[in-house]
């Protein structure tokens, strides 16, 4: 019944755009802006995995190709065409690829990533209608997995009320286009997400995410996730603390989990050196692990993507993820260094540990169109014996272009 109602609220959209736009349509063309972004990738992936599979070897080319119209009385319209060649594929994927090698999850193929009319309306309001990529806050819950080559889109609607000190967003969607170019209906994911400006260095950002899958078993991923963000300085001092709640929505059953995210920086004249925590509840007697939703889990939680099970959540023994970072400009080359140190929060068999990581970045921004960036993660696995993590090493060097 939802689909066939989404169904005719898209043609009523549909037909509520085409009118407006089509007294100035040529000229909204002719004003319009293409926009091309092409991403050269090389991915070495090196897993101790038990059936020792060979290291993985990607190297690909992501091409987008979009066209935004210019604003016509207030409506634009954008379509973002996606690729996705390979030139070296050594490695298999979730659902296909090679099964001698290890996991590099960029399967080939092309597809639309985003195609939507956009309505402003007194610059206060705007409704964005169709396929797009939504970031809420940092992405730990909702984003658009942009470091993967083929990211992650949403079909739906999203509407803004944006003022000089409050940001408001309503969202709707029906559809998770994946980055294994596939895509997840759902019953709906309705979020409400607040922004508001205490003053020049303080933010507070509330949220609630109620996710409704179309499966109807008390063990689906349907849950409400409610939470607060506060981000800002205090001088030197940067700091971001977010904390949110898990419990159950629609016909998912047994969630209790909660989030903690806190990073706190200081910036030096020449350097950055910050600390922070991820903690993540796992299965805590009938309460099951907290869900991390839709996010950029490659973000979060080392760089060699041990834990992507916090998406969808199967970190049954939770994670207490301690860090410090390192960041720094040394002659127009950006550095970062980031040291985890991986911990469980549950009882668990093989220890509370599950091992540590090392992950490096470096970034050269050649002007405004081209930049190149190499990055590596070294994750070392505890000796346990029922330890889930495996010692892994990830190589990337990329090549961005963009118009």
């Amino acid at each position: 019944m939802k689909k066939y109602l989404l169904s005719i609220i898209s043609i009523l959209l549909m037909f509520t755009f085409i009118p407006a736009f089509a007294g100035g349509f040529l000229d909204s063309i002719k004003d319009g802006k293409a926009t091309l972004e092409l991403r050269f990738s090389f991915e070495y992936s090196d897993l101790d995995d038990p059936a020792d599979l060979d290291s993985a070897k990607g190297l690909n080319l992501r091409t987008r190709l979009g066209f935004k119209t210019a604003d016509y009385n207030g409506f634009s319209m954008f379509l973002q065409m996606h690729n996705l060649s390979q030139i070296v594929d050594d490695y298999r994927w979730p659902g296909g690829g090679d099964p001698a090698y290890d996991v590099i999850a960029d399967p080939d193929g092309s597809r639309v990533h985003q195609f939507f009319f956009t309505y402003k309306f007194n610059n206060i309001f705007s409704i964005k209608a169709g396929r797009q990529e939504i970031i809420f806050d940092d992405a730990r819950l909702i984003g658009n997995v942009g470091w993967r080559q083929n990211g992650q889109s949403f079909d739906g609607a999203v509407l803004a009320v944006n003022t000089d000190r409050n940001n408001l967003s309503f969202a709707y969607i029906y559809r998770v286009n994946t980055i294994l170019l596939t895509h997840v209906d759902l019953d709906g994911l309705y979020a409400v997400h607040d922004t508001f400006k205490v003053n020049k260095n303080m933010k507070i950002t509330a949220f609630a995410y109620l996710l409704d899958t179309e499966s109807d078993s008390p063990d689906s991923r349907d849950s409400g996730t409610y939470g607060l963000r506060f981000l800002g300085s205090i001088n030197n001092f940067n700091y971001d603390l977010t904390y949110a709640i898990q419990n159950d929505f629609a016909d998912g059953e047994n969630h209790g989990g909660d989030m903690v995210n806190a990073f706190i920086e200081y910036k030096f004249e020449n350097f950055a050196l910050g600390v922070g925590c991820n903690l993540i509840s796992g299965q805590d007697g009938n309460d099951r692990p907290f869900d991390t939703l839709f996010s950029t889990a490659h973000k979060f939680n080392g760089w060699a993507d041990q834990f992507l099970g916090t998406n969808g959540g199967k970190l049954v023994n939770g994670l207490d993820d301690y860090f410090v970072q390192f960041s720094t400009k040394i002659y127009q080359h950006k550095l970062v260094i980031v040291y985890h140190s991986f911990d469980t929060n549950e009882n668990v068999t093989y220890g509370e540990k599950y091992g540590d990581e090392l992950d490096i970045l470096v970034v050269r921004k050649i002007n405004k169109n081209l930049s190149c960036l190499a990055k590596a993660a070294f994750y070392n696995a505890k000796n346990y014996e029922n330890n889930p993590t495996l010692d892994e090493k990830v190589v990337w060097f990329r090549v961005m272009y963009k118009f």
